[in-house]
């Protein structure tokens, strides 16, 4: 896999890369900005929202995140905050359907090494 950003890519520069990659249904595209050790928290609660760990691991969780739908996800906002982490603003809009969320980032070495969710109830 080629690394799709140099190692000391901007922490924003990195989330936005990876947001423009989710907009673009490119999951490869996804993968390619995480570490191979990548820890992910869903925003999702109970058992759809467990931490998952690893490239592979991530691959089979979101790939359904990638089959063809009508649903949007919008970045609001992204913002840097110390120790290498980005927060990112985000609507999930689905018809009527709006959930609202916050993921916090943390880029190692020009890559995503840990994504954690959380959503307005």
């Amino acid at each position: 896999m080629t690394d799709p950003l140099p190692s000391d890519a901007d922490p924003i520069t990195v989330a936005e890369a990876f947001a423009a990659a989710w907009d673009a249904q490119d999951l490869e595209a996804v993968l390619a900005l995480v570490t191979d050790d990548c820890a992910f928290e869903s925003a999702r609660p109970g058992a759809n929202g467990p931490r998952v760990e690893g490239r592979e691991a991530l691959r089979q969780v979101w790939a359904p995140s990638f089959e063809p739908s009508s649903a949007t996800m919008e970045t609001e906002s992204t913002f840097a905050a110390e120790g290498g982490r980005v927060v990112q603003l985000w609507r999930f809009v689905d018809g009527d359907r709006v959930v609202r969320g916050v993921d916090v980032l943390r880029v190692r070495d020009g890559r995503i090494c840990e994504k954690l969710g959380y959503v307005k109830a």
